[in-house]
C-alpha cells in the first residue's frame, strides 16, 4: 500500500518548515515552554513522543528531539544554579544520586581508557570500528553527552513541582495516538504530516517483512520498536485505570486498547514475546500479594478466577501453537541470526576485556544487558542495576509510583529482548526513573511535613506546656 501523502501535499505550512524545521521549531517551543511554566515534566514527555525524530542534524549525528529538549533545559536551568550559588548537596536527597553519578562517571572512564588498553580490538558496532589509542570518535562523545543529559532529566523530574505518573501516561499516549493517526492515513486515506515525526536520517525504517510482507511501524523507525511503545502502553493504562475511575478509567482503557490492536497490527514477535513475559510478572506479583495477605476471596472473585482458569486451559493448546509459530518463524530467521551473532560478539568483547568494557558507543549489541556489559564492563552494571534499585525500593511503598514501576518493568523487558540503546531517543527509561525519583522525594517531604505538624500538635497539647506555673516575682 502506497504511504499517506506528504506534509507539503495537505499542510501549507510545511512548504515553509517540512520534516526537520517542523521538530526543531516545536523543540524550541517545549523548551520555551518547560522555562516558563516550570513544567519541565511535561515539556520532556512530550519530546520523547516522537522516537524517530531529530531536531538537529549535526554531520554524522542527528540530536533526537528528546535529547534536545534536554540540552535546552539543562543548559539554562544550570546556569540559574549556578547563578544562585546553588547547593549541590541538596542532590543528596534523590534517591539513588551517588549510584547514577558513579554510573556516568565510570562509562566517561571506561570509554576514555579503553582505548589505551585494548587498541587494535574491533568492536561490535554497524561500522565495525577499532580502538585506537587517544581516539575518541563522534559516537563516543556523543553517547557520553547523552548519558549525561539523561542523568540531568532523572535530576530535574526528581525536583519537579507535582510530579506524577501522568508525565510518563503523556509521552507514551502522544506516541500511541500519533501512530494510531499514521494508520489511518496508511490504509484509510485520513491526511497525516508524513515525514514529520519521524525524520531522522539515522534510522533505517522498516515496514515490510521477508518476502514483501507488509508490517506497521506507526512513527517510529520499525515495528519492534512500535511494540515496545505498545506494550508499555498498555501497562500504564491498566496500572493506571485501577486507580482512578469514571471517564478517566473509560479514557485509559480505550487507549490501552488503541494500543493492543497496534501492537497486532505491528506483526512484531517482540510484541508477543514481551507480551508473554509481562503476563507471566503480573501472574507472579498478583500470586505473592494474594499469599501474603492470606486474603479470603469473595466467592464472586473466586468464581471469576475459576471461569478464567477453566477458559485458559482450554485456550491453552491453541495459544501455545501461535506463541510458538511466531517465535519459530523468528528463529529461524535470518534477522535473529544476525541478532544473536551480535549478542555473542558483545559477550566474547567483554571477556576480552576482562570485563572492563570497551566504552559508550564502542558496542551496540541487539540486547540491552550485551550492549551494558560490553560497553559498561562489570561494575557499571553493578552501578547501573544498584541505581535503578536505589529509586524503585523505595517507590514501591508509595500507591501513585506504582504505574511507573510497571512501565519500567515493561521497559526494561523490551530492552533485554530487542532494546540494546542505553540512552535510547524516546527518554522513556530515564522518564520513568526520574519520575520514580520525584515521587519519593516528594513522599518523604510529605512525610517529613506531617511528622513536624504532629510534633507541633503533641507539644500543645501536652500537660506540661498547658501546666501555667506562678509569676516569678521582679528583683528590683
Amino acid at each position: 500500500m502506497d504511504p499517506p501523502p506528504g506534509p507539503t501535499a495537505l499542510f501549507p505550512l510545511a512548504r515553509y518548515l517540512t520534516g526537520m524545521g517542523l521538530l526543531t521549531a516545536s523543540t524550541a517551543l517545549l523548551v520555551l515552554y518547560g522555562l516558563a511554566t516550570r513544567r519541565y515534566d511535561r515539556a520532556l514527555a512530550l519530546a520523547g513522543a516522537t522516537s524517530a525524530g531529530a531536531a538537529l542534524v549535526l554531520g554524522p549525528v542527528a540530536v533526537p528531539t528528546f535529547y534536545a529538549v534536554a540540552a535546552g533545559l539543562v543548559v539554562v536551568l544550570g546556569a540559574r544554579f549556578l547563578g544562585s550559588r546553588g547547593d549541590l548537596r541538596r542532590l543528596a536527597g534523590m534517591p539513588g544520586w551517588g549510584l547514577f553519578l558513579g554510573f556516568f562517571g565510570w562509562s566517561v572512564l571506561v570509554t576514555v581508557v579503553a582505548p589505551l588498553l585494548f587498541s587494535g580490538l574491533r568492536t561490535e558496532t554497524p561500522s565495525g570500528a577499532v580502538l585506537a589509542a587517544g581516539d575518541l570518535t563522534m559516537s563516543n562523545v556523543a553517547q557520553i553527552v547523552y548519558l549525561g543529559l539523561s542523568v540531568c532529566v532523572v535530576v530535574i523530574f526528581a525536583y519537579t513541582s507535582h510530579i506524577g505518573p501522568q508525565a510518563i501516561g503523556l509521552t507514551l499516549y502522544a506516541a500511541i495516538l500519533l501512530s494510531g493517526w499514521r494508520y489511518l492515513a496508511v490504509h484509510q486515506g485520513v491526511p497525516f504530516p508524513e515525514g514529520v515525526f519521524d525524520n531522522s536520517p539515522t534510522f533505517a525504517y522498516i515496514e515490510t517483512a521477508a518476502g514483501g510482507v507488509e508490517r506497521f511501524r506507526g512513527i517510529t523507525s520499525e515495528p519492534a520498536a512500535l511494540a515496545g511503545v505498545v506494550i508499555a502502553t498498555m501497562t500504564y493504562a491498566i496500572a493506571r485505570a485501577r486507580q482512578v475511575g469514571g471517564a478517566r478509567r473509560i479514557a485509559h482503557l480505550l487507549v490501552g486498547t488503541v494500543a493492543a490492536l497496534l501492537g497486532a497490527v505491528s506483526t512484531s514477535t517482540s510484541f508477543v514475546v514481551v507480551g508473554m513475559i509481562m503476563l507471566g510478572l503480573v501472574a507472579v506479583v498478583s500470586l505473592g500479594a494474594l499469599l501474603g495477605r492470606r486474603a479470603v476471596l469473595a466467592p464472586s472473585s473466586a468464581a471469576t478466577l475459576w471461569g478464567a482458569g477453566v477458559l485458559l486451559v482450554a485456550a491453552a493448546p491453541a495459544i501455545y501453537a501461535w506463541v510458538t509459530g511466531v517465535v519459530g518463524d523468528k528463529v529461524e530467521s535470518d534477522s535473529f541470526d544476525a541478532r544473536s551473532g551480535t549478542d555473542a560478539r558483545s559477550f566474547e568483547i567483554f571477556l576480552d576485556t576482562y570485563g572492563f568494557g570497551v566504552g559508550l558507543g564502542s558496542g551496540r549489541a541487539s540486547s540491552f544487558v550485551a550492549t551494558l556489559l560490553s560497553t559498561t564492563g562489570f561494575v557499571g552494571t553493578l552501578l547501573f542495576v544498584g541505581a535503578i534499585a536505589a529509586v524503585v525500593g523505595p517507590a514501591l511503598a508509595v500507591r501513585r509510583a506504582r504505574p511507573v514501576v510497571w512501565v519500567l518493568a515493561a521497559v526494561l523487558a523490551t530492552k533485554i529482548v530487542s532494546g540494546p540503546d542505553l540512552s535510547p531517543t524516546d527518554g522513556l527509561l530515564w522518564m520513568c526513573l526520574g519520575v520514580l525519583a520525584g515521587i519519593v522525594v516528594a513522599h518523604r517531604r510529605e512525610e517529613a511535613a506531617r511528622a513536624d505538624e504532629g510534633g507541633s500538635q503533641a507539644m500543645r497539647h501536652s500537660p506540661a506546656a498547658s501546666r501555667v506555673g506562678p509569676t516569678p516575682a521582679t528583683v528590683t
